[in-house]
């Protein structure tokens, strides 16, 4: 479903409480508007009315309509919004279907790299069209750089300066969380492995979890609603923390990193799958080569070129056999990395790096992942899937470590991200747990003690398509980037305690500066 909304239909959106969106600093404003006037649009006379594109969500609407009016009153551009479900939206960006479009993205490990990696011409994930041989090399050569994060932050300057991305502010993690609930804290990935988790009195947990996942395959989901699902229903190598997300081991009792760091060794611990089979090293190595694979379309497999041969295989088409994985013997898992990555073991946790049941892949085709198909090895199993209403899922009794799970079943409600109706079923008590609210009452409700937030590694921006014109002028791109009033976003719009972004990457990392 699709909806479009002109300037005069949103302009309540854009003043918030009553209040008008106040001008943008009068240097950046005068820049920007110098900028566009260089680029042929004095005053924004002559420019193409470009779109707008955005996921349903209201909160994405409200920063949209707030960038759509920022754009129109500093520097007379006018601009569509176009807001679509987020399957479709998914699909559009794939394609490159877009202007500009609203992106977000989760770093999987903290370090600048796993934003950094994202502009590389070759990642699934750039979408923009944007790409630079310099950025490119200075991200090589970190890897054997005394100081990485000095030579990262010139590569991150490179990516601010040429303005493929607009990015508009840094995440928070929110959670409200009813106090029965047990065993929950915060942390950087706003991941919690609900194995851990007890409820007091009660014989389930219910989750509030807004949206469809895009896909229950672990090669081809993509985003954080499909991870938070797969993360119980498989096991992969090293599995995350749950008081901080550092990788912790899993299916991998632990591993040996060589001298040089390009060779990791993961010894398996004695497991099996919910059929039955036993887990053996040739699971991974049939998983991992099956999302590098191009038959298996996984927009996430680049998220893999750290692995030796990754990138030959999905971009040249080489045989899946050349990646650097094998099975030593059935509990022996042996990776070759193209150079040493110390956050490998935090990457692993991801669902591309899970294992899958191979018969039952080659048996049942895209529909293995139905609840009555699926065979996994996490320490839960699916028992119903309903489409926009209801997903349980319950103890699997074949789990290696099933007798430490605590919690016994749980259930996760994607009715869409309606975030009044989230609050609505948190507030009747038809679930126990929610990361959506409101945006408008986000200032008293982080105030109420079922509230657990933090700091969280993720970034919210706009990706500009440089393929299109006028947005293959960088001059144009840096005028739309220099009207947009970030703190009036996060301070009367988002209200979560999120900060304005100057950069993409997070302000995590101690001694990373952008200069």
């Amino acid at each position: 479903m699709r909806s479009t909304f002109s300037s005069a239909s949103l302009i309540l959106l854009v003043l918030g409480c009553g209040e008008p969106e106040p001008p943008a600093p009068q240097q950046p404003r005068s820049e920007a508007q110098k900028l566009l006037a260089e680029a042929g649009f004095p005053g924004g006379k002559g420019f193409p009315k470009l779109r707008l594109l955005y996921n349903t969500s209201e909160h994405h609407k409200k920063i949209a309509a707030a960038v759509q009016e920022m754009w129109r009153r500093q520097l007379g551009v006018e601009v569509e919004l176009e807001n679509l479900e987020w399957k479709v939206y998914l699909e559009r960006m794939k394609r490159g279907e877009f202007d500009i479009a609203r992106a977000a993205w989760i770093g999987e490990y903290l370090d600048p790299l796993a934003f950094l990696e994202l502009f590389r011409r070759d990642a699934g994930s750039n979408r923009t069209g944007w790409s630079s041989d310099a950025y490119e090399k200075l991200i090589d050569e970190s890897h054997g750089s005394k100081d990485r994060y000095a030579t990262l932050a010139r590569a991150e300057r490179i990516l601010l300066d040429e303005v493929p991305i607009a990015p508009i502010s840094h995440y928070v993690a929110h959670n409200w969380i009813k106090p029965f609930v047990k065993g929950v804290h915060a942390n950087a990935r706003d991941l919690h492995a609900l194995q851990g988790v007890t409820v007091e009195g009660r014989e389930s947990l219910s989750f509030f979890a807004g949206e469809e996942p895009g896909s229950l395959d672990p090669a081809l989901s993509h985003d954080i609603g499909g991870l938070k699902i797969l993360m119980h229903l498989f096991e992969g190598l090293c599995a995350y923390d749950p008081k901080d997300a550092s990788p912790v081991p899993a299916a991998a009792e632990r591993w040996d990193v060589s001298e040089d760091g390009r060779t990791v060794t993961f010894h398996l611990r004695p497991a099996q799958w919910s059929n039955g089979d036993p887990l053996t090293a040739h699971d991974f190595v049939y998983a991992w080569r099956r999302v590098v694979d191009p038959k298996t379309a996984s927009s996430y497999a680049h998220r893999m070129f750290g692995v030796k041969g990754a990138r030959a295989v999905a971009l040249q088409g080489t045989a899946p056999e050349t990646l650097g994985v094998r099975a030593a013997d059935d509990r022996t898992f042996v990776v070759e990395l193209d150079h040493a990555a110390p956050w490998f073991p935090m990457l692993v946790c991801l669902n591309i790096f899970m294992p899958v049941h191979r018969a039952t892949v080659e048996k049942h085709g895209e529909k293995w992942t139905r609840p009555e198909n699926m065979v996994h090895n996490g320490p839960y199993r699916m028992t119903s899937w309903e489409t926009l209403k209801r997903k349980t899922f319950e103890k699997n009794p074949r789990y290696r470590d099933a007798a430490n799970v605590k919690l016994a079943r749980f259930v996760f409600v994607t009715v869409g991200p309606d975030s009044s109706v989230a609050q609505r079923m948190y507030d009747a008590g038809q679930v126990d747990w929610t990361w959506v609210m409101p945006t408008e009452f986000m200032d008293e409700l982080r105030k109420t003690p079922d509230y657990l937030g933090g700091p969280y590694n993720g970034v919210y921006y706009y990706a500009f398509n440089t393929r299109r014109k006028p947005l293959d002028d960088v001059r144009v791109r840096r005028a739309l980037s220099l009207a947009i009033n970030r703190e009036h976003i996060v301070k009367n719009i988002l209200r979560g305690g999120e900060t304005a972004a100057v950069r993409l990457t997070p302000p995590l990392y101690p001694g990373y500066e952008v200069k």
